[in-house]
């Protein structure tokens, strides 16, 4: 089997040398990942900033790091080598989650720098991992990853459109842009379902940031709705869908009418989340 220490030896790289990372994410994950494949600015500063002490050893030793990020189908995906430069202490703000309110003392940032090296095969190559998900920086000579795929193209997940769109409430920041432009763009009416319960929320976007605008005000867990502040839950417990998109030329009352519609039609007043 084709193993991705031999990859490194076809560009005379020695393993030694090599700290390999798996980046993933619970909440920015999309994002990471688009970053990543479109070779952005953002997704160098996420990964040049490190806060624990045991993977500033590991980097500190190494001259070269290997980028994996997970994609939304859950793969272990290449997609980078990295030249090691030097490291500096200091903290340097994460460009997904912002600034931090006590950043840690023991914050490196690392000097970076892209090499062409198996750039033909960025977010193609896909590998085994192996049980150690937690470990997510391993020493290359040490865990050489079996090459499950080689795709012909990098692959990007396209929007699945509004009917078929669902993700974790708390996801709404980290979608991919190409996600995140049509839902901007677009009103209607939404669900909400509490993952443990089921319980369900119908909801309208009425607002010019469309449905992505309503759904950030969800941060905090209820957005101001009654039944949900009742809960008292955060909302990466909640999933969203969308149930019907509303015309540019739809009046605000005829959405409003749609709305109450849909909480007729899943009784969501009676057993659900609505309060109204």
């Amino acid at each position: 089997m084709l193993t991705f220490n031999a990859l490194l030896a076809a560009v005379n790289i020695e393993p030694e040398v090599v700290r390999l990372v798996r980046h993933r994410d619970p909440k920015y994950n999309r994002a990471i990942y688009d970053d990543a494949v479109r070779r952005h600015a953002r997704f160098e500063q996420y990964q040049s900033v490190q806060g624990s002490p045991r993977v500033i050893s590991m980097l500190r030793t190494a001259q070269v790091l290997v980028a994996f990020v997970v994609d939304p189908r859950g793969e272990t995906v290449f997609v980078g080598l990295w030249r090691v430069r030097g490291v500096k202490s200091g903290y340097v703000s994460d460009p997904y989650r912002g600034p931090v309110p006590v950043p840690s003392k023991s914050s490196a940032s690392f000097d970076l720098q892209r090499m062409p090296e198996l750039d033909e095969y960025a977010g193609r190559v896909i590998v085994d991992w192996g049980g150690g998900g937690r470990a997510w920086v391993q020493y290359a000579h040490r865990r050489d990853k079996p090459i499950l795929e080689l795709r012909r193209k990098a692959v990007e997940e396209s929007f699945p459109g509004f009917a078929r769109f669902t993700c974790r409430l708390d996801e709404v920041d980290g979608l991919p842009m190409t996600w995140q432009e049509p839902l901007r763009g677009t009103r209607g009416i939404y669900l909400l379902v509490e993952r443990a319960t089921g319980a369900q929320y119908v909801g309208s976007a009425t607002g010019s940031g469309g449905f992505l605008g309503r759904w950030k005000q969800y941060a905090n867990g209820h957005g101001g709705n009654a039944g949900l502040r009742e809960l008292m839950l955060d909302a990466h417990e909640y999933d969203v869908c969308i149930l019907e998109t509303a015309g540019s030329g739809a009046e605000l009352e005829d959405v409003y009418a749609i709305e109450t519609l849909w909480k007729q039609k899943l009784g969501s007043r009676a057993r659900g989340l609505n309060r109204n």
